[in-house]
């Protein structure tokens, strides 16, 4: 566990550096953080669960994509990853690492754009809108196990695949996931209500997901990854 948490202390660092990543991250949650609003404040107070339950999704997807990018792809392909291969860690330890880095600031932005979305919808709607209960732990629990899920299953194909076949996982992965869950923000913010069953489907989707990512990683080796960074 001291290993984790020394490779993650040093990934975190590393995204800390790339301010370009967090600033890009921080204004497209405030972005869609408007957005959402508008719709909230146009369909009454029961429209904010749907927008805090895909809202939270959506932009925990888009920032987690760009940090599994930096702390996986970006060191493989600079060959940063073979240092680290040398140490006495293994491939694991160093997947869990960088999976747990890629998970703070995504859900730190996450976090960000829901208080904005509550403030700015309470302020639309001269009233303060409050998420259900359901939705505050979905928030809380689900979207950084959805998360890691996430980031742990691209940052698997992005240590096993070559370079090339990298850039059609990313397209694949990305945009289809991407737009599914901003055109079902709007839908949900529409009227369709979120409850108990929404929120733990969601759970445990992430947690199955991440447990096959956890799985999965039994299949990397240091050879396999060597030979695949150009």
């Amino acid at each position: 566990m001291g290993k984790i948490c020394v490779i993650a202390l040093k990934e975190v660092k590393e995204i800390l550096k790339t301010r370009s990543t967090l600033i890009l991250g921080i204004v497209f949650a405030g972005f869609f953080a408007f957005m959402y609003s508008q719709n909230v404040a146009n369909n009454g107070e029961g429209a904010i669960d749907g927008a805090v339950f895909f809202l939270s999704l959506s932009i925990a997807l888009f920032v987690a994509y760009t940090t599994t990018a930096q702390v996986f792809l970006l060191e493989k392909r600079e060959g940063v990853i073979e240092t680290l291969m040398c140490a006495p860690v293994s491939l694991r330890q160093i997947w869990a690492g960088k999976t747990a880095a890629g998970l703070v600031p995504s859900w730190v932005i996450s976090l960000f754009a829901i208080v904005l979305l509550v403030i700015l919808s309470s302020v639309k709607a001269d009233t303060l809108m409050i998420p259900d209960i359901s939705v505050i732990l979905h928030v809380l629990v689900t979207v950084p196990m959805f998360i890691a899920a996430f980031i742990g299953l691209v940052g698997f194909g992005q240590l096993l695949l070559g370079m090339k076949e990298n850039r059609l996982l990313n397209f694949i992965v990305f945009m289809p996931a991407f737009a599914a869950l901003y055109g079902s923000g709007f839908a949900v913010a529409g009227g369709l209500r979120v409850t108990w069953p929404h929120v733990l489907i969601a759970l445990g989707a992430s947690l199955v997901l991440l447990g096959i990512a956890g799985f999965l990683t039994r299949f990397l080796s240091r050879e396999r990854i060597v030979t695949t960074i150009e």
